[in-house]
């Protein structure tokens, strides 16, 4: 299809960094589907369109990752897509397609339909009739089971952001460089947090976007903050478009950031009380209890029959992965109680030894997936005991309901299908041609399990390029020495440079098996 007639865009003059966003992933949104009664299409075989592609970083990793799938991706901004076609081109691959198009041009409809369309970071940052024609879009080319991801900027969180957008976008109103623009917006969001000797309310609110802002990239900053266009939304605003549009609420992508741990009783005693209000109520009063700020949107068409909650039922259907440890028992309150620790700090206690044992198998397979019934069948062997005091239904749905529970509070990932990779080092470990592009030309690789993984260790970087699936240890190490010995890289153990030719053979060899497992733990080898 030849590129429509579309003029430069911000996004041409300052490039939006590279992202993948895994809530994007059409797995995640399948999942959603399934647990509320749907049958979406596999992402194995599927057609997906993203609006507002940028460059194709987040829709790239996808098409190398389902070959028998289709992807489309569309984008107002010629440069960033002309960026991502020559990486397509590199890669070789057949099965997606970027083009620079209006979205409000009507040859957009001519792409036929799909299973799965996304728009993240996109609804927001356009004027209204754009938002309109991204709703008009879903319901005109989701197919009948198709799932749209719509995230956006929510209030009540973003009544904050706007107090400080207003004052920014003023004092950066005669600014045309960019980057002068950037240093200004943040000046004076310091000089006004600083500027009482007494941080009263609304000095200590611009404190905390200052400290916002000051972490991000300037060109995120600069599109994020400083754009024309920045509309946040209540819940119910946005639902009420969709269904304007004949599409509703499916769930959230995102994970459910209602830690009840951290609200008082009376709180969470209201909360159960909206049980009975419905899934819209609750979830705009969710909104103001958190003060969200951002949503991630799930919606299909409105003829669809939805269960009105997740069906524990389903999770026979699907896989878990959790990156978890078990924590000896002595660090618990209780002995009889397990716990399970994440790196990000999250924790989950059980007393049911069959839940213990299936988590224990589940989080020891990381970053693998496993299936329910493989779990299910650990459990029951591990906690004959306990299990057997129980029928194999009570304990399938013993299991299933800790599944959705874990799931619903992020602590663990299900998935309809799961995704190529590994856990345990083969003789000629492989990472894919995509990881290997990615790191030849920075730090940062896209894991099979779509995240950015970074890996600013020179070493691990010069690894993972040769690992095509034809090289052991001693072959990579003979490769690798040969360039220590000609001073093209430098070997080091406990901060000190080995020169040592004894030495240097023995730690490095020590050193590869450390990023072979360290590759394998983020989802980066894939045989």
């Amino acid at each position: 299809m030849k590129a429509s007639n579309v003029s430069p865009t911000p996004y041409d003059q300052v490039l939006y960094p590279p992202a993948v966003y895994p809530e994007t992933h059409p797995d995640r949104l399948a999942t959603v589907g399934t647990l509320r009664g749907m049958d979406p299409a596999p992402p194995l075989s599927c057609r997906l369109l993203e609006l507002g592609c940028g460059n194709g970083e987040n829709l790239i990793p996808l098409a190398f990752s389902f070959p028998d799938s289709e992807f489309v991706g569309l984008d107002s901004a010629r440069h960033p897509v002309a960026l991502g076609a020559a990486t397509i081109a590199e890669l070789g691959l057949t099965n997606i397609q970027l083009h620079p198009v209006d979205l409000c041009d009507t040859a957009v409809e001519h792409f036929g339909s799909f299973h799965y369309i996304i728009a993240h970071g996109l609804y927001s940052w356009v004027p209204a009739p754009t938002r309109e024609r991204i709703l008009t879009l879903c319901r005109q080319l989701l197919t009948p089971r198709g799932i749209a991801y719509i995230s956006y900027n929510a209030y009540p969180g973003n009544h904050l952001h706007d107090l400080a957008r207003g004052i920014i976008r003023f004092h950066t109103t005669r600014c045309e460089d960019p980057s002068e623009k950037v240093q200004r917006a943040r000046a004076i969001l310091k000089f006004l947090a600083e500027s009482r000797l007494v941080p009263n309310p609304y000095v200590m609110a611009l404190g905390f976007e200052f400290a916002r802002v000051v972490e991000h990239q300037d060109a995120v900053f600069f599109h994020d903050d400083l754009s024309d266009i920045n509309q946040p939304f209540y819940f119910h605003e946005f639902i009420s478009a969709a269904h304007r549009h004949n599409l509703q609420f499916l769930g959230e992508s995102g994970w459910d950031d209602l830690h009840v741990e951290n609200f008082t009783p009376d709180a969470l005693t209201k909360l159960h009380e909206l049980e009975k209000e419905g899934e819209l109520i609750r979830e705009q009063y969710t909104d103001f209890l958190l003060g969200r700020a951002f949503r991630r949107t799930l919606l299909c068409r409105s003829e669809v029959d939805l269960a009105p909650v997740f069906l524990p039922e389903r999770t026979s259907m699907l896989y878990a992965s959790c990156d978890a440890k078990s924590v000896d028992q002595s660090e618990t309150s209780e002995p009889a109680k397990a716990l399970f620790r994440r790196p990000n700090g999250a924790e989950l206690e059980t007393n049911h030894g069959l839940v213990t044992a299936s988590f224990r198998h589940l989080c020891s397979e990381w970053p693998c997936p496993v299936a329910f019934n493989i779990a299910l069948d650990h459990g029951e062997r591990e906690a004959a005991g306990e299990a057997g005091r129980l029928g194999l239904e009570d304990q399938t749905a013993l299991l299933a309901d800790a599944w959705i529970k874990s799931y619903q509070n992020g602590f663990l990932q299900l998935h309809v299908t799961p995704p190529r990779l590994v856990n345990k080092v083969s003789a000629c470990p492989e990472c894919s041609a995509l990881v290997r592009l990615q790191l030849r030309n920075s730090s940062v690789a896209t894991s099979q399990l779509h995240r950015r993984v970074i890996l600013d260790d020179p070493l691990s970087r010069e690894v993972a390029q040769l690992l095509d699936g034809s090289r052991d240890e001693d072959a990579i190490a003979r490769i690798i020495l040969e360039s220590v010995k000609t001073g093209q890289a430098e070997l080091r153990q406990d901060s000190e440079v080995v020169t040592d030719p004894g030495r240097v053979t023995v730690a490095l060899k020590l050193q590869i098996r450390e990023v072979f497992a360290a590759l394998a733990r983020e989802g980066l080898l894939i045989g």
